[in-house]
């Protein structure tokens, strides 16, 4: 009985020996970092925009005659040389009206032919001194006139037959096709335009950011498909705002004379360049719980928390405007864990 009582009272002592207090818990390893040095950059500090391909100037082609395209001798969106034929005319109106005036000129033939005949009788019949008054005078006369009507008639039907070919009156590049084969078309009818070189300039939206400014001069990369990015020039900034605060420029470039009215873009202008920009890896800004950005400074511990201003971003890497040097050591792994181990070691929850 005795025995039992002791080895009750020590179990009972050691349960209390057990409940007295808790263990220490194991110190959570320090976190794992790397650092790189802050380098320097040339920034280039952009806008993005999105527009469309837009004519400034352009040629009317109209119809000189009534008639039915009965070719295209171009293909839409082709370089056009001033003189080069565009568009061929012809069908049953335009052959009957060319007949016509074949007709007259036949016509006009006949009779200069017999006015040619009867003058050469009137200068025979003067040489023998059997004409009568005035009949050689009269003679002349109606010759005249008969070849002047034969000209005419001529000239008529030479003019029917250019304003069958329709024309590019300035070199440039076809638009706006409206007419296709086989499609009758009156006189003055528009059959499609050209533009003039250098005339295609690009209507472009762009978001504007605090600081930063779009004007006149500034290099824009425009990118029209899968090809290499055409050079341009911010030409003209619309005053006004438009939708969400918008800015509309006009962009202009001879590179740019390759695209069609209509086409949509878009692309970047080039608003400033900073040459010597102090950059980091991208993951050694951390933002703290109010979004401001601050990198952990050093070669190793302990890290100094610096606070900086950020600038632009690109692929890995974040500019620094203000707050760091170039050549300083900040941590580029581990950065976040450093953060939250020190928010929990001053913000430490209650048990």
């Amino acid at each position: 009985m005795k025995r039992t009582c002791l080895c009750a009272f020590v179990g009972f002592g050691l349960m209390l020996a057990g409940c007295g207090g808790r263990a220490p818990a194991p110190a959570k390893p320090a976190p794992a970092v790397k650092t790189q040095l802050a380098v320097t950059r040339r920034v280039v500090v952009t806008l993005g925009f999105l527009g469309h391909a837009e004519a400034a100037r352009t040629v009317q082609l109209t119809a000189r005659a009534e008639g039915r395209v009965v070719r295209i001798a171009v293909r839409d969106g082709a370089k056009l040389a001033a003189g080069q034929r565009v568009f061929e005319l012809g069908g049953p109106r335009a052959e009957a009206a060319r007949k016509a005036l074949e007709a007259g000129v036949t016509a006009a033939a006949r009779e200069a032919a017999a006015a040619k005949e009867r003058l050469a009788q009137a200068r025979r019949r003067a040489k023998a001194h059997l004409a009568a008054p005035g009949e050689l005078a009269a003679a002349e006369s109606g010759a005249a006139a008969a070849s002047a009507r034969l000209a005419r008639a001529h000239a008529s039907l030479d003019r029917f037959a250019a304003a069958l070919m329709v024309t590019a009156p300035v070199s440039g590049r076809l638009t706006n096709r409206r007419v296709s084969v086989g499609q009758s078309v009156a006189p003055g009818e528009i059959l499609a335009e050209i533009l003039e070189p250098g005339s295609i300039r690009i209507a472009a939206d762009v978001l504007p950011r605090p600081g930063l400014k779009v004007q006149p001069g500034q290099a824009a990369e425009v990118e029209a498909g899968s090809g290499a990015p055409l050079g341009a020039t911010v030409e003209a900034v619309q005053p006004a705002t438009g939708v969400g605060g918008t800015v509309r420029v006009w962009l202009t470039g001879p590179a740019l004379g390759s695209l069609n009215a209509g086409t949509a873009v878009r692309g970047r202008i080039i608003v400033a360049i900073h040459e010597h920009a102090v950059t980091v890896p991208a993951p050694a800004v951390v933002r703290d719980r109010a979004g401001r950005p601050l990198v952990y400074v050093g070669a190793k511990a302990p890290f100094v928390r610096t606070p900086v201003q950020t600038g632009e971003t690109g692929p890995g890497w974040i500019e620094i405007t203000s707050g760091l040097s170039a050549g300083q050591p900040v941590v580029t792994e581990g950065a976040y864990e450093l953060y939250w181990a020190a928010f929990a070691k001053q913000f430490k929850a209650e048990d």
